[in-house]
């Protein structure tokens, strides 16, 4: 039985995404396929007050999620859009220190038919 102390999503190799990002307090991280966020709160939780995190996602229901997360947050910028729209944002053009693409299927958005 789920309790709402337990996540709804977990993100899938963690560890072994955020060890290939290598990500630094003042860096520049994007994610890609922000989902329901599991990638992108572990990478904000290792950024520093300088440090940036831009997220997206095609989903409106995960860029709800972002926002409903994250908008407080002045080290994160949102942004509803496909890949083929990066170059298009306005965030991207200082450059990243690190991309984050989940290629795999969503589960959360199989809950929902």
């Amino acid at each position: 039985m789920r309790t709402d102390a337990q996540p709804s999503h977990l993100p899938v190799m963690l560890a072994q995404a955020l060890e290939g990002l290598r990500v630094v307090g003042n860096g520049r991280y994007l994610d890609g396929t922000f989902g329901r966020g599991g990638h992108a709160r572990a990478v904000l939780d290792r950024l520093g007050p300088e440090g940036r995190l831009l997220v997206m996602d095609k989903d409106p229901e995960a860029i709800a999620t972002a926002h409903a997360l994250f908008s407080a947050d002045p080290r994160v910028a949102i942004f509803r859009g496909s890949f083929a729209e990066l170059g298009h944002w306005d965030e991207t053009a200082p450059g990243l220190d690190g991309v984050f693409f989940d290629l795999g299927v969503s589960s959360p958005q199989l809950d929902v038919a």
